[in-house]
Formats: structure tokens, sequence, C-alpha cells
């Protein structure tokens, strides 16, 4: 089997140039609010650095700005909640599986977590019943986190269980972690809520959606789109009926507006990614919003 978390780097590294790379390590140790920092050394300012971290009597000796870097001395746990039913098996909105991008949002943030000396586990469901992996801190351990996510999600996996995942996490999770939860691209469940809001009252949290197939316009090759859970295809007509298709458009634009109004309101960070080539980008902007934002 062809390891994955070399491929994750791989991609990190393509499509995030050295300031996007250093901008995601530098957002991604600020996820935690209040962790305890010592100072390291400095370094040349780059654009989108804090103006805070500037060290002004340094930047006056040599004439050219300089930013403050730090050791994080107090470490994490970064536990990631995936939704592996059976539609993280569909295709995504950019055409791909969505597997593909769940691998890919967990190797990201799995390595950026190894990077700052954090350790990373995993908690899904299968068989009707929940799978805890512990925190580890290695690369070898995260590799086999995203290769039992790859064998995990399938056309075979139970249904998603969304809800069930926030309630066994918010239940069972000791200690202070960083919680990120990957997700199916649906409306936000009031059931969620109250283990939700238990989950964001001790722990730091990241929920990223992935984002559905546009059943309209479809993964650009034209080839006929079946339900996951029946195999059902569906009806061409939508995309030939005008009111259908502006009343399919305007119903998605609504379910995005609702996922994005349920997370801010509950003061956690949220983003909705199509394809793997978003991952990056979106990830880099969430991190840099969750840290401006100072939520």
């Amino acid at each position: 089997m062809t390891a994955l978390l070399p491929r994750v780097k791989s991609r990190l590294f393509i499509h995030a140039n050295r300031r996007s790379t250093h901008l995601l390590d530098g957002e991604y140790a600020a996820i935690a609010t209040g962790q305890s920092l010592d100072f390291d050394d400095l370094r040349a300012y780059v654009p989108g650095d804090e103006v805070d971290d500037i060290d002004w009597k340094a930047t006056a000796r040599v004439g050219v700005p300089l930013v403050k870097r730090y050791l994080q001395t107090r470490r994490h746990d970064v536990l990631f909640a995936v939704d592996s039913g059976r539609g993280m098996a569909a295709a995504a909105e950019g055409g791909e599986s969505k597997r593909d991008i769940v691998i890919t949002v967990v190797g990201v943030l799995g390595y950026l977590s190894l990077r700052h000396g954090d350790s990373v586990g995993l908690v899904t469901k299968d068989g009707g019943r929940f799978l805890r992996r512990p925190p580890r801190a290695s690369e070898g351990y995260l590799e086999s986190l995203l290769r039992e996510l790859q064998r995990g999600i399938s056309f075979e996996s139970d249904r998603s269980d969304i809800v069930g995942l926030v309630g066994h996490v918010a239940t069972s999770l000791r200690g202070r972690s960083i919680v990120v939860i990957v997700g199916d691209d649906t409306e936000p469940d009031p059931e969620t809520d109250d283990a939700l809001r238990r989950i964001a009252a001790r722990h730091e949290v990241l929920w990223i959606t992935v984002a559905d197939l546009d059943l309209v316009r479809g993964d650009g090759t034209g080839r006929m789109i079946l339900d996951v859970d029946d195999a059902s295809p569906i009806p061409s007509v939508l995309r030939s009926d005008r009111r259908l298709v502006q009343s399919y458009e305007r119903r998605t634009a609504a379910r995005i507006a609702a996922q994005d109004a349920y997370f801010r309101a509950r003061g956690v960070s949220h983003t909705r990614i199509a394809s793997s080539e978003a991952v990056v980008p979106q990830l880099l902007a969430l991190l840099q919003r969750r840290r401006r934002a100072g939520t």
C-alpha cells in the first residue's frame, strides 16, 4: 500500500509556498488560547505576521522589521473526530472522493501538530461502535491513522452519525485537547447543540465540512450521479429544468449560510472545503480568522 503521509507532505509544500507554509506553522501555534510560550529568537517580518510580535528595539537596531519567534512549552493532544459514514465515500464538490479530502485535512493538520510537538489521535464510528485511537506523537502513528481512514470510509460503511460522534467525544474526552471535527455537508442538527457546547467549553474546537458534489454541475465528466445510500441515479431532469436548478441552487446557498451561522453563533471555527487543492489555503484562512477573532 502506498504511504499516505508523504503524499500529504508533497501536496502541502507544492501548494503552499515558503511564506504560506510559515504562516500555517505560525497560525497553528496560536490555535490554543492561553498556551505557554517561551521566547526563542528573531526572524524577518513577512506579510501576515502579527504587528504585536514585532520587536521594535531590534528593528531599530538593524533597520529591517524583525518579529519574535517563540517556543511552545505546553504540548497538546489533537483529537480528530471524523465522520466515516458512507456519505464520506461520495464525490465532493470538486469531483474527487470526499475520503481523499478527509485524508488530506487530517494529514496536513496532523503533520503541523507533530511539528509543534503535539500528539494526534482519532475517533470514528464503524460497525455500530466508536473506535478510539489514543494520541501519540510520531509520523508513523499519523500514517496509521490516515490508512485507517482510507480503509474505513467506503460505500459499505454505516450511515453517518455525526450526532453520536460529537456526543461520544463530549462524554469520553478527558483533559484539555484540540478537537478537529471533520463532517459531511449537512445542515447542523440541533441534537448536536448540547454536546458541542460541552466540548467547546473545555476544548479548542475546529469543524471542517467536506462539501457535497454539485448535482447540477456534476464532476465535469457528464457521468451519471448515483445516490450513495441505494445507488439509485439522480434524475437528469434536475439539470435541464431551469426552475428546479434555481430551486436547488437557492437551497444549497441556504444550507451553506445556515452552516456558517450555526458555528459562528456557537463560537466554533468552521470552514467548508471542496477539494484537496483547497485544503491548504482554506485551513490557513481558518486559522488566521481564528487568531484574529480570538475564538
